[in-house]
């Protein structure tokens, strides 16, 4: 009878780790997702500090790239792609103006919020990433079932 209760224990066990798994694997995907959002919030954000500026002098090209950004969703693939193209170019047209006082602490402000939730969003994916390979993952098929998190090729604002 002894072997019994080893075979229930060991099957109890594997049970609670095989839900530990799944629990973990998918809680960090919903974060990924989660910082997706907030980064996309951001950027969104970033844009809109732009638009402020509107009818300033030297801020003509820096605006249109605003207002492009602003017009690309991230929903498919190739949207997203766009989107990351529109970001860059916003990145690098916001680095070479001259700074000014009068606008240049609300664009750091939300270049420095950018980058926080790039950094945060990279992370998360690293992570939801990683659990998939984890074996029990891998046995249980989790990375057919869940969508692969995807980092966002954009440049550091702050640099």
């Amino acid at each position: 009878m002894w072997w019994l209760a080893v075979l229930v224990t060991i099957v109890a066990v594997v049970g609670a780790y095989a839900t530990w798994t799944v629990t973990r694997v998918e809680r960090l995907h919903r974060r990924a997702r989660a910082a997706e959002g907030a980064l996309l919030a951001k950027l969104d954000d970033r844009a809109e500090t732009v638009l402020k500026f509107v009818g300033n002098p030297g801020f003509e090209e820096v605006v249109a790239l605003a207002l492009s950004v602003v017009a690309v969703p991230a929903d498919t693939q190739r949207q997203r792609e766009l989107r990351e193209y529109a970001e860059n170019d916003l990145t690098r047209a916001l680095r070479e103006l001259a700074a000014d006082p009068l606008w240049s602490d609300d664009l750091d402000a939300a270049n420095r919020r950018v980058a926080l939730a790039r950094q945060i969003h990279s992370d998360f994916v690293r992570d939801a990433v990683a659990s998939r390979s984890l074996p029990m993952s891998v046995v249980l098929r989790l990375h057919h079932r869940l969508p692969r998190p995807e980092y966002w090729d954009i440049e550091d604002p702050v640099h």
